[in-house]
């Protein structure tokens, strides 16, 4: 039997994979859903060499050509193979090295934070530090941290609050500043729920 063949049983069935010999590992990994040209958080709950299932909030159709980042350097070309509520069933174009991918991620984890798949929205951010209060616009946004256009400029490692319209307040760290934007890594990660409904509420063009 084919792996589509395969891929269209498991929709029937209500599963992404069952298939004798493939290996699927169940995780819950926070990525990034591209399709027709729009992105969405999306959570990955089973993951194999060949596929995955994934949660988001707008299921795309039976058969869209989509793409799956699970990190910025980590992406997936796939096929939508079922769908159902908020669940979907993609097949990968290309057998994905789950082994490789959990031990890269592990060695990632202990030399720094990998880098959390980002998303380009308008929306406006006010920093509190111990100089004061200072607004910016946001460059891109992830569960773990945002990108802030702004003049001012902040030292590496220092303390802020960062208060995003419609999502709070936060505490966090500068990390970084180039070409007129600084990068600051939450202290804690974005409420998933919360973030997800965000993105859609300020949705628009895919990254390329």
């Amino acid at each position: 039997m084919t792996v589509a063949a395969t891929m269209d049983l498991d929709n029937r069935r209500g599963f992404v994979e069952r298939r004798t010999g493939v290996r699927q590992i169940s995780v819950f990994r926070v990525g990034r859903l591209v399709d027709a040209g729009q992105d969405q958080l999306c959570v990955v709950r089973d993951l194999s060499a060949t596929g995955a299932m994934i949660e988001v909030n707008r299921v795309p159709a039976v058969g869209a050509r989509v793409q799956i980042d699970l990190r910025s350097d980590k992406c997936y070309p796939a096929t939508v193979r079922w769908a159902r509520q908020r669940k979907a069933g993609v097949q990968f174009d290309l057998p994905v090295d789950i082994e490789a991918v959990l031990r890269e991620e592990r060695q990632s984890i202990r030399r720094r934070h990998p880098r959390a798949p980002r998303f380009e929205r308008p929306g406006q951010v006010r920093i509190m530090s111990g100089r004061g209060i200072c607004e910016g616009a946001i460059a891109n946004i992830s569960i773990v941290g945002v990108a802030v256009k702004t003049p001012d400029l902040f030292a590496k490692d220092e303390p802020v609050v960062v208060i995003i319209d419609g999502l709070g307040a936060t505490h966090g760290f500068a990390r970084w500043t180039l070409d007129g934007e600084t990068g600051f890594r939450l202290a804690s990660p974005l409420s998933y729920r919360a973030l997800a409904d965000w993105l859609d509420a300020h949705a628009g063009t895919a990254l390329p």
